[in-house]
């Protein structure tokens, strides 16, 4: 047999018998975790946060998922590991250190539709270093749908590409609150988990007028002029009612961000921005926007597809776009994203739109709303 083959069939039981010297430690966040579904699949957006007590640096090796019913029948059986199913987490995971914490996102993201996801019975398998200690970790996952509670319409009109969302690869997902630069800053969850990015875009689905742009400039912080963009200076809309709960305007669009301000004011990584309060725990936000162009006031009701500011690209901006999410507060250190669907768009599929009653967005879709 090849030995890869017999390296994965081998990976379907437990390498090791259960370790009871509990070196390793493993809590879900957040603690409650939702998922969300269209017509094909289920999503789950949450992140294991490791913790070695142990006096040896230890790396993670493999892990299993088995996913049950309501009945605790068994409905999926999926693993990674090293050695013959490699993932994103595991290439990328270093060893965790002594007595130190690691962020693990959640290595299955997404399921069939029909599959229920009752339980998730996660067992993670770690090796020391030096091969010679072997430990066995398992965490019980109980997923909810999560309805979004608002109305919610898209926040830019025109046609739109949703540069980046919140699925796998997404930097908005593959936020690591546990770096030691936001510890700094005293955050502790994923704020953005939910975040998308929305661009205007012109038929071909380019965003800037022009020659065209190598965007790795926008990585290097090369900076362009924002006027070259579709978006720059286009009318943002309330994406639902609620109350004006905070704002921010006055902050150029130079697309830089001051460390000290952000001491000063955990949420002025968004440069100009507005925060509505859906009075039923949701609240919107929306980043980024043009230098002055705010033109609703704190403690202010608003209605849905009311124009409440302009897209711009202030703050930690990569180029002109509107930063959107739902989520449970208004600070940035101790708030989550929460799923969020759409109301009243179309999706574009090259020649033909689908009128959408209510969806998901994902990155790379590209929509209409009038």
């Amino acid at each position: 047999m090849n030995k890869y083959i017999l390296l994965s069939c081998l990976f379907l039981q437990p390498l090791f018998s259960q370790n009871n010297s509990n070196n390793i430690t493993i809590s879900v966040k957040p603690g409650k975790v939702y998922y969300e579904k269209d017509q094909a699949n289920k999503y789950l957006n949450f992140d294991f946060l490791i913790e070695n007590k142990s006096n040896r640096n230890t790396i993670l090796n493999a892990v299993e998922i088995s996913v049950f019913d309501e009945n605790n029948k068994l409905a999926k059986r999926d693993y990674v590991n090293v050695y013959s199913r490699e993932s994103l987490e595991l290439i990328l995971t270093k060893p965790v250190e002594a007595h130190r914490t690691k962020l693990l996102f959640n290595p299955f993201p997404e399921f069939d539709v029909n599959i229920p996801l009752h339980k998730l019975h996660y067992e993670f398998s770690f090796q020391t270093e030096d091969g010679k200690e072997n430990d066995i970790v398992t965490v019980d996952v109980f997923p909810e749908f999560y309805q979004t509670k608002t109305n919610l319409i898209p926040p830019v009109k025109g046609r739109v590409l949703i540069w980046d969302a919140h699925d796998y690869n997404s930097h908005h997902r593959r936020f690591d609150y546990t770096d030691s630069l936001f510890i700094k800053r005293g955050t502790t969850m994923n704020f953005q988990r939910y975040g998308y990015d929305f661009v205007v875009v012109d038929e071909q689905g380019t965003m800037y007028k022009g020659n065209p742009k190598i965007n790795i400039e926008w990585y290097d912080d090369i900076a362009d002029d924002n006027t070259d963009y579709y978006g720059f200076g286009v009318p943002i809309y309330a994406t639902g009612d609620g109350i004006i709960v905070d704002i921010r305007d006055g902050v150029p669009d130079d697309r830089t961000i001051s460390e000290a301000e952000i001491l000063k004011n955990e949420k002025a990584y968004g440069g100009n921005y507005i925060i509505i309060d859906h009075q039923n725990g949701e609240f919107s936000w929306f980043g980024h926007l043009k230098q002055g162009s705010v033109k609703v006031k704190k403690g202010q009701k608003v209605k849905q597809g009311e124009i409440i500011g302009a897209m711009g690209a202030s703050g930690n901006s990569l180029f002109p776009h509107l930063h959107y999410e739902l989520r449970n507060g208004d600070g940035a250190k101790h708030v989550e994203g929460l799923p969020s669907y759409f109301n009243k768009y179309f999706r574009v599929f090259g020649s033909k739109k689908v009128a959408v009653k209510n969806g998901l967005l994902d990155a790379g879709d590209i929509i209409e709303s009038k």
